[in-house]
């Protein structure tokens, strides 16, 4: 009776993880909780919590140094979620001192010059206004895996925003 009763609560969440697109969060990047991914990207903007996949040259840095876990994007890692802190007419710039944001420094934005294993760490090197369907997006930790690396975020790579349930 008991594994019936397991099996069915099992089948239940996974029905409801798949229906209502359940994401669960379990880094640092943004609060640890369960969220769900609303697809509809409509406005996206600045303290929007979004979804996305890497897909430039820094994910294959990713895959190799195993940054992202293995996931659904289409070079196998999985999508990473973080919170935009720049967006279109935004004015961006990234230096060896951090993220700046209508130049205003984003605090603990500054590049790590390695990683957690001593790998040299080489950041986006950016000064522009951003277009409609760019974003910059960091977690605001001193030692984040973000835009700082990884530079610009576009529309085309957002899976969806994420809207919290539960947060731990």
């Amino acid at each position: 009776m008991k594994i019936l009763s397991c099996s069915t609560i099992i089948f239940i969440i996974t029905l409801c993880v798949y229906l209502f697109d359940i994401q669960i969060n379990t880094t640092s990047s943004i609060p640890i909780g369960i969220y769900t991914l609303d697809r509809n990207k409509g406005i996206l903007g600045n303290n929007k919590t979004i979804l996305f996949c890497l897909n430039n040259e820094y994910a294959q840095i990713a895959k190799t140094r195993g940054y992202l876990p293995v996931g659904k994007c289409k070079n196998g890692l999985s999508p990473i979620g973080k919170h935009i802190v720049a967006s279109a007419n935004d004015f961006v710039e990234i230096t060896k001192y951090g993220i700046y944001v209508n130049g205003k420094l984003l605090p603990k934005s500054k590049p790590m010059p390695y990683d957690s294993n001593g790998r040299i760490l080489y950041y986006s090197k950016i000064k522009k206004i951003l277009n409609k369907d760019e974003f910059l997006v960091a977690s605001l930790k001193k030692d984040s895996f973000d835009s700082r690396y990884y530079g610009i975020v576009g529309r085309k790579e957002i899976l969806g925003v994420l809207k919290e349930l539960v947060i731990i």
